[in-house]
């Protein structure tokens, strides 16, 4: 490939139309792959020589799933939605990170119920 149609190819990746459709699953399969790497944490909290690898690559990829979310919300839309969101994604680092460095589950079960919910009524409101 000649580097002008790679440039072409790369400035092209910018327009990407993504539909609403789009997008909700996008935001549903985010959360999924969310609350499975904060269980696969909670399980594998207690670190050893089997599931060091799992405890931290499941916190890595939950904090990056996370990060893009906080990143992701828009708080022109509606400011109350986009603080309550916000903050809980900021809860779930927070005690993901403090449960890390403990080796005990607390909080995070908390904020995997909310996360859950948060999931569930994505799920709903891209079924309307």
């Amino acid at each position: 490939m000649n580097p002008v149609n790679a440039a072409t190819q790369y400035k092209n990746t910018d327009q990407i139309k993504v539909t609403q459709t789009d997008a909700n699953a996008i935001l549903i399969s985010c959360f999924d792959e969310l609350i499975k790497s904060v269980k696969i944490f909670q399980t594998n909290i207690v670190p050893n020589t089997d599931n060091f690898r799992k405890k931290s690559s499941s916190f890595s990829r939950a904090l990056t799933i996370l990060y893009t979310l906080q990143s992701s919300v828009d708080f022109e839309k509606d400011l109350n939605v986009a603080k309550s969101l916000f903050q809980v994604y900021e809860y779930t680092r927070v005690n993901l990170i403090e449960e890390f460095k403990s080796c005990k589950v607390n909080k995070s079960i908390n904020a995997l119920t909310a996360l859950i919910e948060i999931r569930d009524s994505w799920k709903s409101i891209s079924r309307i």
